[in-house]
């Protein structure tokens, strides 16, 4: 039996600009909006425009453009629509004929729910407003954290990419199994990004090893726990989502990745089914199935 120590306060904001992780867990707190600030609604008091949404955060309509652009699934998922044609008009019917005015020679309208409205908050970073949104929101999770109670260790949990490749694809160099994750979509690849000391691009980019957004997301996430460097920002590489190490172990197969032999039979056959063993592979212990 392992006590496991409960998990650090958050002290940084820009956690939820870097992790979709986490804007996932507090994207349910809307109501965060109207404790930092009072905002104004459209009439059917369930949407804002683009424009309503820079005012409540304090910045211009070029900035949520952008950030639509970068942002546009994440944001469609939590509600942003565009209305035209005869679904605009019916807004204006559902309005009371008050949109009229507010939409007078529009042909297209973008809406945020509140939720939407929310999530760009958590991306937002040149906004002081949004800033505050997310201390809320961090404050709010950090209070509601349940206290950590003494329990065993998992047998497999949060693999590192290393760990995992020496698992299930060690016969893959470990630099070509990186440039694989890097180009097929499953993490940043921000290597000399950054300048040391001297000048040069020898250091890498801040989120270096984060999961990308989409492909990334499904097989890995942020560690649990994270640590703040120098310069304030929370650093941490990506590990192996615990219910996806089978299905990214699937997935890399038909990318074309050699995996041990113990893992299944050929490519062919990518149900990892019949007996298991156990092993432990730099101090994790991995549960490893063989073909049938």
């Amino acid at each position: 039996m392992h006590a496991i120590a409960p998990p650090p306060p958050i002290s940084n904001e820009l956690v939820l600009t870097e992790s979709r992780t986490m804007r996932a867990q507090t994207i349910g707190r809307t109501d965060a909006l109207d404790k930092v600030k009072a905002l104004a609604m459209l009439p059917d008091s369930l949407h804002v425009t683009t424009e309503m949404a820079a005012a409540y955060y304090e910045v211009d309509t070029q900035a949520i453009h952008s950030l639509v652009r970068r942002n546009r699934d994440e944001l469609e998922q939590n509600g942003m629509h565009t209305l035209q044609g005869a679904e605009l008009r019916a807004f204006k019917v559902e309005t009371g004929g008050q949109g009229d005015h507010l939409f007078n020679g529009v042909r297209t309208l973008r809406l945020f729910t509140r939720r939407a409205l929310l999530n760009v908050g958590q991306l937002l970073t040149e906004s002081q407003v949004a800033r505050r949104v997310r201390e809320h929101l961090l404050n709010v999770e950090q209070a509601v954290r349940p206290q950590a109670e003494p329990r065993q260790l998992p047998q497999a949990k949060r693999l590192p990419p290393k760990t995992f490749r020496q698992a299930y694809f060690s016969d893959v160099p470990e630099g070509r199994f990186f440039r694989h994750l890097y180009s097929h979509g499953y993490l940043l690849d921000q290597r000399n990004q950054r300048k040391d000391e001297f000048g040069n691009l020898t250091k890498d980019g801040f989120r270096h090893g984060h999961p990308k957004a989409g492909k990334g997301d499904r097989f890995f996430q942020l560690p649990e726990v994270m640590y703040v460097d120098a310069n304030g920002r929370l650093r941490g590489r990506a590990v192996v989502r615990p219910d996806r190490i089978q299905d990214l172990v699937e997935q890399l197969i038909s990318e074309g990745l050699r995996h041990n032999p113990s893992i299944t039979r050929g490519p062919s056959r990518l149900a990892l089914t019949a007996s298991e063993s156990t092993e432990v592979v730099d101090g994790y212990r991995i549960t490893m199935r063989r073909g049938a």
